[in-house]
């Protein structure tokens, strides 16, 4: 489908009109959403997810767990709409599948487009990097979630 006809904006940007009802099925707004590449439910990778978020001291009615695959492209605008979150945790997801042209530091608190948000690297990564993890938590999740410095 081409829906913007222009020589300025290619079609590879109709992306960013696709319907998102399918990944946010059954999410709410809440303050955080947790942006990370898939994973199987019963893995060590969401174990590690669940214990990063109880660490930062945050319980399940306050974030969204969004899984999207590595190569796809869900606009930033239309998850903005409809779960308006504060935070945006992106874990392994990099900002240009949300088609945002941006730079964020990596385990550190960023702001962009009026809200906070912490990128870091695959969850498969901060297992094997203990350097990664223990960056992640002394700047980006305590700071952030348990501190309350960051804002």
């Amino acid at each position: 489908m081409n829906i913007i006809k222009s020589d300025l904006v290619s079609a590879v940007h109709d992306v960013m009109w696709n319907d998102i009802s399918d990944l946010v099925k059954g999410a709410e707004p809440r303050p955080v959403l947790v942006l990370t590449l898939p994973f199987a439910q019963q893995s060590m990778e969401n174990t590690q997810l669940v214990k990063m978020l109880e660490a930062a001291k945050l319980q399940p009615a306050q974030y969204n767990i969004i899984q999207i695959e590595q190569d796809k492209v869900v606009a930033w605008h239309q998850l903005r709409e409809r779960l308006n979150p504060e935070i945006i945790f992106l874990i392994g997801v990099v900002p240009s599948q949300l088609g945002i042209s941006s730079l964020f530091k990596l385990n550190a608190p960023n702001h962009f487009n009026d809200r906070v948000w912490l990128a870091t690297v695959p969850l498969a990564n901060l297992a094997e990097r203990p350097d990664i993890r223990k960056e992640l938590w002394e700047y980006g999740l305590r700071p952030l979630f348990v501190d309350l410095t960051f804002k």
